[in-house]
């Protein structure tokens, strides 16, 4: 590579020479940068000392509402939106059609060893934002916001259209498994039949479904799982694709991660050596790993690009959703798939692990190439979540990729790409010079701007119900208070009123007595049967945590105590996963209904998404959640399992039971 500063000595003159090449500098920030050979990209340089650089301060990641823009009106909606929502919308109509740019930037840093200089290249090009995230607060009513923004643009949408090409006029809705009838009944709520919809929610639907079909569509819903849709062994969806594309046989999604997301604890090291820094980022740096992902991410590229340079007539059955360009694609709770911590990614019956590193890869987390992601649209992309999760640079970063690719400072860099990269290119990053404090400020500050332009968070009015928060504490017996103890002594702890920081490895199993005392157990048919007893035909919703037992505790409670109940299992199709959630979103109408069981236990991973505030009013919480890395994180999952049945349209005062199990004394415990 050519280098960005040159030095000799001048022996006629006795000096030393120092010349810089800021070409160097220049080039390499603008490849960075990326984009189409008709951008028009500026580039600059200086010349700087590194002690002279300001550490960039810690800034809170702050998201604007829309109270200062106008209301958006849209003709055609069955019941209006409030205020917050029209302007929302405005705010999303602004950015499709065009008015909001950003100025996407990267730099290059090329230090002068012994002497402390730098040569700083900037590559900059203004670019329209391609989408954006909006993050109301839980109930403000995210769905119809986005369903009116699909009816406001859809004569435009089908007048676009276009068969043979495969543009379609649907907006693409990529949701978690359980959402998708949900979605659909929002849909008919507001708009009743003046939006086409198409439900793809496995691939045995999608083959009865022709080209003409989806590109007649006003919205298609799609589970994100789609990918590493599983039937026994088979892979449906991918040996589907494969098949119509002309390509080679698509891998499972690995197993296991090759790299993971790191904490606010950063260091520098080789990542290529085993087992590396675990303690810190929970990564054991094997590269047989990151192999397995490259390959993985490869052979859907090669059948994704195969599959586009093919043609489908109009009856075509059956063409896979990537061969197709979208009006706009929108991504329902699309915080789940930025999440990558050990203990912090779900494990949910309807969404597991391996089907969530598909749906990443569906949605396009890893690939900067607009043109080359597997989700194509032409007006825009979305993100709909309550709980956006923005402690963090690379997490914006990241956010800003899957909503349509845009580039912030830094984005080159992010680790995601260390996820499939060789121990070549792995070596290459170790070789480079640690980042300088004004490159970093720069990141931040790009990550801000992005915030501030493609974010916004609108809350609705307080809630007219009364909330009623109730403690029930019980006593674990005394057989289990004494293996608590015994548990407790391998750790050198000798008292019930610990912590799992204090328990280390033992947490898990000391937590799994907590939450499978037969304590608890008669707690949750108690608090049942005295709800019943006052309201015999309420639906009630239970939650509990699936990581230490809790979850499965439930279950043997209600099934040892003959009490009717449903769940999600993780052998159910995802279409009857939605019919067990629908049970419990609306009134009963039929004696059918009315027949079905009262009761729905949900892990608190489950619980994203659904709105049950129409049929429910009364919660209990099993058990704590806890993840092991944060409480104020746990806490607030808690909250938006609650804010299912607590938010707006509930018309019911709501009850809050939550469950905490004591020592056999009545000794503080872990809950």
């Amino acid at each position: 590579r050519p280098q960005a500063f040159e030095v000799c000595v001048v022996r006629s003159e006795g000096k030393l020479s120092v010349k810089m090449n800021p070409h160097v500098a220049a080039h390499r920030a603008a490849a960075q940068l990326g984009g189409e050979p008709s951008d028009n990209v500026a580039v600059e340089y200086c010349l700087a000392q590194l002690s002279s650089m300001g550490e960039p301060d810690t800034k809170a990641f702050n998201i604007p509402n829309s109270d200062a823009y106008d209301e958006a009106k849209v003709e055609g909606l069955e019941l209006p939106l409030y205020p917050r929502q029209a302007k929302a919308l405005t705010r999303m109509l602004a950015i499709e059609n065009g008015q909001v740019e950003f100025a996407e930037e990267e730099r290059s840093e090329h230090t002068l060893p012994g002497i402390g200089w730098c040569l700083i290249g900037k590559a900059t090009k203004c670019s329209k934002l391609r989408g954006g995230v909006l993050g109301d607060a839980i109930g403000s009513g995210k769905t119809v916001v986005t369903i009116a923004l699909i009816l406001a643009g859809v004569d435009k949408a089908r007048a676009s259209r276009d068969f043979e090409s495969g543009r379609s006029s649907a907006t693409l809705i990529v949701v978690p498994p359980s959402l998708v009838r949900q979605w659909d009944d929002e849909r008919k709520k507001f708009t009743r039949d003046k939006l086409k919809c198409i439900i793809i929610d496995s691939t045995a639907t999608l083959t009865k479904r022709s080209v003409k079909d989806l590109c007649s569509a006003d919205v298609v819903i799609v589970p994100a799982s789609i990918l590493e849709e599983s039937d026994g062994k088979k892979r449906p969806y991918t040996a589907h694709l494969s098949r119509k594309a002309g390509a080679g046989t698509i891998p499972p999604a690995p197993a296991t991660y090759s790299q993971r997301e790191a904490p606010s604890i950063e260091g520098k090291w080789v990542r290529n050596m085993a087992p590396g820094p675990t303690l810190y980022v929970g990564n054991d740096g094997k590269q047989t790993k990151r192999d397995e992902q490259a390959y993985y991410g490869h052979c859907y590229a090669e059948a994704i690009a195969n599959l586009r340079s093919k043609k489908f007539g109009a009856s075509e059955r059956g063409v896979p959703l990537e061969y197709f360009t979208w009006e706009r694609v929108v991504v329902d709770e699309c915080h789940e798939s930025l999440v990558t911590g050990s203990k912090q990614e779900t494990n949910a019956e309807d969404f597991k692990q391996k089907e969530r590193r598909g749906a990443r890869e569906f949605l396009g987390v890893s690939q900067t190439d607009v043109k080359k992601r597997p989700l194509l649209a032409s007006s825009g992309y979305w993100g709909l979540t309550g709980t956006p999760l923005l402690e963090t640079e690379d997490r914006v970063t990241e956010l800003a990729n899957l909503m349509g690719g845009t580039y912030l400072t830094g984005a080159s860099h992010h680790w995601r790409k260390e996820e499939r990269e060789s121990g070549r290119d792995l070596f290459l990053n170790q070789s480079e010079a640690i980042k300088s404090r004004e490159y970093r400020c720069a990141a931040q500050e790009s990550c801000h701007k992005y915030c501030a332009l493609a974010c916004q968070r609108n809350r609705a009015p307080p809630l007219i119900v009364e909330v009623e928060r109730k403690v029930l504490e019980v006593c674990m017996t005394k057989e289990e208070g004494e293996r608590f103890l015994a548990m407790a002594k391998a750790v050198n702890v000798d008292s019930f009123n610990t912590n799992p920081t204090q328990l280390g490895d033992k947490a898990g199993e000391m937590l799994g007595v907590s939450a499978t005392s037969c304590s608890r157990h008669k707690a949750l048919i108690d608090t049942i049967g005295s709800i019943q007893e006052r309201e015999p035909e309420t639906k009630i919703i239970v939650f509990a945590e699936k990581n230490f037992g809790g979850y499965a505790s439930a279950i043997k409670a209600f099934e040892t105590s003959d009490t009717k109940f449903c769940h999600v299992n993780e052998k159910d199709t995802i279409a009857r996963q939605n019919d067990v959630i629908s049970w419990f979103r609306h009134v009963d109408a039929t004696d059918e209904d009315r027949a079905r069981p009262r009761i729905l236990l949900l892990s608190f991973e489950q619980a994203a998404g659904h709105n049950l505030q129409e049929a429910c009013h009364d919660v209990i919480i099993f058990e704590p959640k806890y993840s092991g890395l944060d409480a104020v994180a746990d806490a607030s999952v808690e909250e938006q399992a609650v804010g299912r049945v607590l938010r707006q349209g509930q018309e019911n005062d709501v009850t809050i039971t939550r469950i905490v199990v004591k020592g056999p004394n009545g000794e503080s415990c872990l809950d």
